[in-house]
């Protein structure tokens, strides 16, 4: 077992994940899906190695499991790719609902086809950009992981939170695009591959 996959593994046992041996499943044929498309369509860099996936990817994903119950909370990646970090998310709280967001045809059409191939519930791929997208105000959370926040997502981020509902920023050394938001630190770790911050902003603040 290479160290990226052994290190994944030791973090869902510390975020005691009911059926972890369930979810590592999904996450081994996840990895197998990202690998078999992504020689056809740019889901994720291909700079990163094989092995690479299993932290600088999925354990990166699942970060805010440290402090976030997704368990029944209905949920958007907003810019979502290849699935990251949506669908990790989904595998490790497969009670959500999760909704996959992405501008870019033929990558919404890859998550359709990873979402059919995985089997996940309550998961649904939307293609279009985030200002055209509308929907009830109901989300619990919002994922930003590969987005960087720009004023013309404020008001769209804005109506499609519930009251109370967060955006959850994923940032590694730069978070000059939230810091005047006053964000709220949730996670900050140093990992193998780099120090990463969690970031929570309320609706209120995306003014």
């Amino acid at each position: 077992m290479s160290a990226s996959r052994e290190r994944f593994e030791r973090f869902l046992v510390e975020l005691q994940l009911p059926e972890r041996d369930q979810v590592l499943a999904g996450f081994e044929s996840y990895h197998a899906l990202l690998l078999e498309l992504n020689a056809h369509l740019n889901l994720f860099s291909r700079a990163a190695s094989e092995d690479e996936l299993w932290t600088k990817h999925f354990l990166d994903s699942l970060l805010p499991l440290k402090c976030i119950d997704f368990s029944e909370a209905k949920v958007l990646d907003f810019g979502s790719g290849g699935g990251l970090p949506g669908i990790p998310v989904k595998l490790a709280a497969p009670g959500c609902r999760m909704l996959l967001l992405d501008s870019v045809r033929k990558k919404a059409r890859a998550l359709q086809e990873m979402v059919a191939r995985l089997e996940l519930a309550d998961c649904e791929v939307i293609c279009s950009r985030l200002e055209d997208y509308s929907a009830e105000g109901d989300f619990d959370y919002i994922l930003c992981r590969a987005v960087k926040l720009e004023q013309r997502y404020l008001r769209p981020l804005r109506d499609l939170l519930a009251n109370g509902g967060k955006l959850i920023c994923y940032k590694a050394r730069d978070w000059t695009d939230i810091e005047p938001f006053e964000p709220r630190e949730l996670v900050s770790l140093e990992l193998e591959y780099g120090s990463r911050s969690i970031f929570a902003l309320d609706k209120a603040q995306l003014k």
